[in-house]
């Protein structure tokens, strides 16, 4: 398995309509992360709020990862 793209998965969450606070209240993943991981300043975090996030990903879009009907960069 390759390096997850955070980016990515944070940027198909906001095109749904999501906020940064709002994915970070319902990942339980800080909004500092959410925002350093957007703006490119952080590339990868703890194992545990991986798991959040994609949880979250998985449970708006019912896949483990962006496709490229779900990715938006």
């Amino acid at each position: 398995m390759g390096v997850m793209d955070w980016k990515n998965i944070i940027l198909s969450l906001v095109s749904h309509g999501l906020t940064q606070a709002q994915i970070a209240k319902e990942s339980g993943v800080s909004q500092p992360t959410i925002a350093g991981l957007l703006s490119g300043a952080q590339r990868d975090m703890r194992w545990e709020n991986g798991d959040r996030l994609l949880a979250l990903y998985r449970k708006v879009y019912g896949a483990d990862r962006p496709t490229k009907d779900t990715a938006h960069a």
